[in-house]
């Protein structure tokens, strides 16, 4: 079966083979989760099951002609749109109207060679409004012989009204085996056991995460993040307000942090609830962080991670460093 190629993500697989194996198809497909878990992948595999010339209703072959084309990208019945920098010096990448009214005209045709169109939108919430309007329209009224699939990796900033006209499908994050299985299939760089190990408990089940070089680079912090929440109070503001002006004005990416914090926080919670330990995406630091958690009630936990996932959204909005992460450890002061 062509899903073969995507790791995981059973439930997804399941909906969509049904879907194929039943002919009853959607019109708009949503596809959301966190990044690098399989999506994108999954969007290809399928649009090649739909328009596959030698295999059967849920399958692809992955050798005909229209197989090699979609995964090409020069099949003319099969469109992948995703954000463009409008200029080289523009902040942030965006979908705009006129590709989405491009891609409509396209729509708007029978198809060429295919049995069925499809389009996919890929990081759909990075849409602007006016093209999410336009969009709209085509979710409302598609073409015949259209399949939409939208992909993204933060639902809540979807319109409900493009949620709503679309069939979800969570995808979640990959298993370690599964990581740990791509990682070894790296031809470079060739990495021994130890940082494959470290890798997948950095990964969070997220592919790119444990390719980065930042993987291993903010997982040195770790053990001075579990300081910080275990200690930091209104009585330690020593301690918030040196982390702070360290962090802000260090070389380390201030968003892989702020993962690392986030990663921790999980770990806590999961050891507090009494779940099973080999699902820690710090398992190394087991001993570190049993105490911590037998220390912190839950309630205490969950606000600080509110906190961090605030500060998450501020920095992503250019706020200040400094200031927005002396206000998440005052949250933290707060919660302890």
């Amino acid at each position: 079966m062509s899903f073969s190629n995507v790791l995981g993500q059973g439930q997804a697989k399941h909906i969509l083979s049904q879907a194929l194996s039943h002919s009853r198809l959607s019109h708009a497909y949503l596809f959301y989760g966190p990044d690098s878990i399989g999506k994108k992948l999954m969007a290809v595999e399928f649009a090649k099951a739909l328009n596959c010339l030698s295999s059967a209703p849920d399958n692809a072959c992955g050798n005909c002609d229209s197989c090699r084309k979609i995964e090409s990208r020069v099949h003319p019945d099969f469109f992948f749109l995703e954000p463009t920098k409008s200029t080289p010096t523009a902040r942030e990448a965006a979908i705009k109207i006129d590709e989405i009214r491009e891609l409509q005209k396209k729509l708007g045709f029978l198809p060429y060679e295919a049995k069925a169109k499809v389009a996919v939108v890929d990081q759909v919430e990075k849409m602007n409004l006016q093209a999410c309007n336009a969009f709209l329209k085509t979710l409302e009224e598609p073409p015949s012989s259209t399949v939409l699939i939208l992909i993204t990796s933060n639902i809540y900033k979807l319109l409900p009204t493009m949620i709503s006209r679309c069939q979800g499908i969570r995808f979640n994050p990959l298993p370690p085996e599964h990581i740990r299985e791509i990682l070894q299939k790296q031809e470079a760089p060739e990495w021994n056991p130890g940082e494959i190990d470290l890798r997948v408990g950095r990964s969070q089940g997220q592919v790119s995460r444990a390719l980065s070089e930042e993987a291993t680079q903010t997982s040195a912090y770790r053990r001075e993040m579990i300081g910080l929440i275990d200690q930091v109070s209104f009585k330690r503001m020593d301690l918030l307000f040196q982390w702070s002006k360290a962090m802000s004005k260090g070389s380390e990416p201030l968003p892989q942090i702020l993962d690392e914090m986030t990663g921790l926080l999980r770990d806590l919670m999961f050891i507090k609830s009494g779940g099973n330990t080999g699902q820690l995406f710090n398992t190394d630091l087991w001993a570190e962080l049993e105490p911590v958690a037998r220390r912190k009630p839950l309630s205490h936990l969950l606000k600080m991670a509110e906190a961090v996932n605030q500060t998450q959204y501020a920095l992503s909005g250019n706020a200040n460093a400094q200031l927005a992460l002396e206000t998440m450890l005052l949250d933290f002061c707060e919660a302890a």
